[in-house]
């Protein structure tokens, strides 16, 4: 592994720990420079997940890509393509990857699978991913569906992104998204562009699911365990629905300092002082 993926520990731990996983399990091998995909085999339910690096290479052996929780308490297998940096997922080594896995049947092989990310690049790839997974279930947190000014002119967060334009070669996200069974799409209304990037999302049979002031702090919820493993039971067994998916992330949410911040300055803002203080003293 080259420095600028593997410089010193934890991450050296952390990409041993994976390292071995991937050895006893399935595999764990680097795609292009900035990529790396672990495979665990284990049940006919297959999670697919995108996840960044820097979310837990800092905590050595005990950090886990995304979907992980998964294989552990629901016996899923999981492939997790991790990205270092906010590469955007394009990379021609990683596409051949997934169209090489398609055309050789290894989605067949599962009874259902899974598509799940969190975070805007993570979730504008899994998107793209779909297209070669048809029939997959899909559940994203505040995924950008197009960046470029071209498909989002709106979109004003990540301008430098566009030089490299991950929005090409088509389909976008929702175009490939076309022949999903479900996708569920998580998004902060309170956010101007997350509400504009998840209008984009229009294909048949996906639901938008609005929860205000939640920002990243969306992302991190998502990422527990204890969210996203009652979140894809129910997404295979076709039981998720918005009310559930609340009912999950409430609790999470409200442990959450970011939200809660986020949540005290809205009440305030709206002439709601009791409300704010209220928030104020449940972070307390």
């Amino acid at each position: 592994m080259p420095d600028s993926i593997a410089p010193q520990k934890p991450r050296s731990s952390w990409l041993r720990h994976l390292s071995r996983i991937g050895a006893d399990h399935g595999f764990f091998d680097r795609i292009g420079a900035r990529h790396l995909a672990l495979f665990v085999e284990e049940g006919d339910t297959l999670v697919v997940s995108f996840d960044r690096a820097e979310r837990t290479w800092d905590q050595g052996d005990s950090g886990l890509p995304l979907g992980f929780e998964c294989v552990t308490a629901l016996e899923y297998s999981l492939l997790s393509l991790i990205a270092i940096g906010r590469t955007w997922f394009r990379d021609p080594a990683l596409e051949t990857l997934l169209k090489d896995l398609a055309l050789d049947g290894f989605f067949t092989l599962y009874s259902q699978v899974l598509i799940v990310a969190t975070g805007p690049d993570c979730g504008h790839a899994a998107a793209r991913a779909a297209q070669h997974i048809p029939g997959a279930k899909v559940l994203l947190s505040r995924p950008a569906a197009a960046i470029s000014a071209a498909h989002a002119p709106f979109e004003a967060r990540f301008k430098d992104a566009r030089r490299v334009n991950p929005d090409v070669p088509p389909p976008l996200g929702p175009e490939a998204l076309q022949n999903a069974a479900k996708t569920f799409i998580l998004f902060d209304p309170a956010n101007p562009s997350e509400a504009a990037q998840a209008a984009l999302f229009r294909a048949p049979g996906t639901t938008r699911i609005g929860l205000p002031h939640t920002g990243a702090a969306l992302d991190r919820a998502m990422a527990r365990g204890e969210a996203l493993v009652p979140l894809t039971r129910h997404l295979t067994r076709g039981t998720l629905t918005a009310h559930q998916i609340r009912l999950i992330l409430r609790p999470i949410l409200r442990r959450d300092p970011g939200y809660l911040a986020r949540l005290e300055n809205a009440a305030g803002v709206a002439g709601h002082p009791a409300r704010a203080a209220l928030i104020a003293r449940g972070a307390e």
